[in-house]
């Protein structure tokens, strides 16, 4: 079966994948910043900055996949995502880390990495037909 994504022109790839870019860099930014944030509910620490993190990571790429139907402008904003993590994971020059070494933090240096290489090579799943099939219709 055929891909049915629409041909979009070069330009309109390239400013889509420098959108995709931006967006993914964002993503990335905030959702390093918050993933070390905890709640501590009866005695158990809640990694909810990680566990909400993870939920925008996948909501991102998954819904940009869907919109855009289009792997290089997924894979540009993936890079973005992950480039971002990987530079806010370096030691800063006043010796400041957000991405610490410790469980959350290789979990959150891990994940968003998987996560967007599962969903760039994802296949594409074949298009249903929106109307009701005209080969069963009976008629009296």
């Amino acid at each position: 079966m055929s891909e049915t994504a629409p041909r979009r022109p070069a330009s309109t790839r390239l400013l889509l994948s420098a959108g995709g870019f931006a967006l993914g860099l964002f993503v990335g930014s905030v959702t390093t910043v918050a993933h070390q944030s905890v709640s501590t509910i009866a005695g158990i620490d809640v990694p909810w900055g990680l566990i909400l993190g993870l939920i925008v990571v996948t909501g991102f790429l998954v819904g940009l996949r869907i919109v855009v139907q289009d792997r290089l402008i997924v894979l540009v904003a993936a890079l973005g995502l992950v480039v971002m993590v990987f530079l806010l994971s370096l030691e800063s020059t006043g010796g400041s880390v957000l991405v610490p070494n410790n469980l959350w933090g290789t979990i959150w240096a891990i994940a968003p990495t998987l996560i967007a290489t599962i969903v760039v090579a994802w296949p594409r799943l074949p298009q249903r037909s929106r109307g009701a099939d005209k080969g069963t219709a009976v008629t009296a």
